[in-house]
């Protein structure tokens, strides 16, 4: 279970890569103060209708990515603690079980049987408690993520209908040989992404 954060983390940030088409991440860049000003009329510089967003940027700089990652990591942290419990009390009962055995203290070798049953069973039911908790995350998760997709594809949409652009491409790492910074709107983006989940409630990961 100590890999599942790792996995639910990176699931969760993954989608952000839904950006009209197709975003992805990877990596640790600060975004560009660098944003383009295109019109589809008038315009005294020639610049193409298109646009990109660093991912990178986003998965680090994006509230909503922040506070969906800090709610997955307090999810996993809680199950992970009440399962530790758990597996404390049984492994001290199976210490005591052996000084019994070795000391002899049962009655009868039926009476420790039992017990050894017992704690069998105990730990047979704590496993199925894992893959129990395992399962209401993932679910919890993937409704969560699902959340995220819809808002980012929602809110950009809403974005653009005052820029124009006819494609919004991700960079993520090294996924573009050449980019030219004029088409950088990271930071616009990102503006525009975090005032809009400030000003709206509804959309607070906490499900």
């Amino acid at each position: 279970m100590r890999e599942k954060i790792h996995y639910a983390i990176e699931a969760a940030l993954a989608v952000a890569v839904i950006i009209l088409f197709v975003l992805q991440f990877t990596g640790n860049k600060k975004p560009s103060d660098t944003n383009v000003a295109f019109t589809n009329e008038g315009s005294d510089t020639e610049i193409m209708p298109i646009a990109f967003v660093d991912i990178d940027s986003l998965t680090l700089y994006y509230n909503y990515m922040i506070d969906l990652t800090e709610v997955i990591t307090k999810d996993y942290e809680n199950s992970r603690a009440k399962l530790a419990e758990q597996y404390r009390k049984l492994q001290s009962e199976y210490e005591d079980f052996q000084r019994k055995v070795e000391t002899g203290s049962f009655l009868s070798r039926e009476r420790a049987e039992g017990e050894a049953q017992r704690l069998t069973k105990k730990q047979e039911d704590l496993q199925k408690l894992e893959a129990s908790y395992t399962q209401e995350l993932d679910e919890k998760q993937f409704r969560l993520r699902e959340k995220l997709r819809q808002t980012i594809n929602v809110q950009l949409i809403e974005y653009n209908k005052s820029k124009g652009f006819h494609f919004i491409y991700g960079k993520f790492g090294d996924n573009m040989l050449y980019s030219n910074e004029i088409y950088n709107i990271t930071t616009d983006v990102l503006d525009y992404l975090n005032r809009q989940y400030a000003a709206d409630d509804t959309l607070k990961p906490s499900d």
